[in-house]
């Protein structure tokens, strides 16, 4: 980021630079702190004493109306209310999967079913023919067949 001078922020203060210059300097006054130091340190008393005359006695307070009338604070109680809601059903269902969870380690059905896969396995009859026309098998089969016949013209030429 780059920073802006003294005299830069003088030139500022005094409207001595193009309209796109202010500009810039103006945005990099909202983003940086240090700059805004520096411009802050040109405002003398006259000027504040300026400021302070142009700014009506009741300016405070009406400011502070609108913002407790303005919709804001409505919108922010309507979002703390719904990711209250959101954290209580995230809840929930953790505490339901938490449940079914313990309800089925007492039960021992992991310990059946970790059981039953070898079972199961063993019972199902492999077809052949499914087999050699699956994809897969047929491509594993080829890069075997390929890389042993490699193997063989490397052990031939030896």
């Amino acid at each position: 980021m780059k920073h802006y001078d003294y005299v830069e922020w003088l030139l500022y203060k005094n409207k001595a630079l193009s309209s796109e210059k202010l500009e810039e300097m103006e945005e990099h006054l909202y983003n940086c702190d240090l700059c805004m130091d520096i411009f802050l340190s040109l405002i003398d008393v006259e000027e504040i004493k300026i400021a302070e005359a142009a700014i009506p006695e009741d300016f405070t307070n009406k400011v502070m109306n609108k913002i407790s009338k303005s919709k804001v604070t409505n919108i922010k109680q309507k979002d703390i209310h719904k990711k209250k809601s959101e954290f209580y059903f995230q809840f929930g269902i953790y505490a339901a999967v938490a449940s079914v969870t313990i309800l089925l380690s007492l039960g021992g059905f992991f310990t059946n079913f970790v059981d039953a896969v070898p079972k199961i396995s063993a019972s199902i009859e492999v077809n052949e023919e499914g087999l050699e026309q699956n994809l897969i098998v047929k491509l594993s089969d080829r890069i075997i067949n390929s890389t042993s016949g490699l193997i063989s013209r490397i052990e031939n030429n030896q």
